[in-house]
């Protein structure tokens, strides 16, 4: 496990951290493309993430998450990934515009959503270093089957304050048939506590059904890996019979 260090100031951060937020305070217009430009003339080293890093996250968040500088209209954060972490498919909240490089070569799905209906538009990997587009459109999910751990920079803006960043993200669950709202962590099985609302209906097509809960029910299992839980026990028993029926 790599050993996390303690967080630096922001008036202390790593040189090409500093170089990328100075690129993107300079920039005239701020779109995801700008933003993946800054991202690579910055030169970021995985190694200068490190302080940010959280591999020991609970086995409940599917990944780890930590804010590393916030600019008013913009945030950075960095992500960390163990092996079989996964994110729930969702947006970005506010977000206009931003972008994400991977350092490790992360599982990636992009999605669409019509009528109700959410489906699977593309799975398009990370090559390791790659930095992707985020605009207000996407629909996404992450994920780490490697074997390994790896980290992940994300940059997210907005050009007209509309409350926090990525505040009221969109989860879709379709375990629920239901679209979650959260301020949070997109994890599976959010607590209460983390759901600002629910909007039902949501459906998806055999194969995004299929796939979501088939990545919901591995999460369920690393969880009671670790701790009993009878609720969880019993939704994992009810995702064994709807991931059969699927297939």
């Amino acid at each position: 496990m790599i050993q996390v260090a303690s967080f630096p100031k922001t008036q202390i951060l790593p040189a090409s951290l500093q170089s990328l937020i100075h690129r993107i305070q300079g920039q005239i217009q701020l779109t995801p493309k700008t933003i993946r430009d800054c991202l690579l003339a910055a030169n970021i080293n995985p190694q200068d993430l490190l302080p940010w890093a959280d591999f020991a996250h609970p086995m409940a968040d599917c990944y780890g998450r930590n804010l590393v500088y916030d600019g008013g209209f913009f945030e950075i954060m960095v992500m960390s990934w163990r092996d079989r972490d996964y994110s729930a498919i969702h947006d970005h909240g506010a977000t206009e515009w931003g972008a994400v490089q991977c350092f490790g070569p992360a599982e990636h799905y992009t999605y669409q959503l019509e009528e109700g209906i959410l489906s699977t538009l593309e799975k398009c990997d990370f090559v390791p270093g790659e930095v992707k587009l985020v605009d207000r459109s996407l629909i996404h999910q992450m994920g780490n089957l490697s074997g390994e751990c790896f980290l992940s920079l994300h940059v997210y803006g907005f050009n007209l304050p509309e409350g926090t960043i990525t505040g009221n993200a969109r989860l879709f669950d379709l375990w629920e048939g239901c679209i979650q709202h959260t301020d949070g962590g997109v994890f599976f099985g959010l607590p209460e506590a983390q759901i600002n609302d629910r909007i039902y209906g949501l459906q998806g097509d055999r194969e995004t059904t299929l796939r979501h809960h088939q990545q919901m029910r591995d999460r369920l299992l690393q969880i009671l890996a670790v701790r009993s839980d009878s609720q969880l026990t019993l939704k994992l028993a009810a995702l064994e019979k709807a991931i059969a029926f699927l297939k």
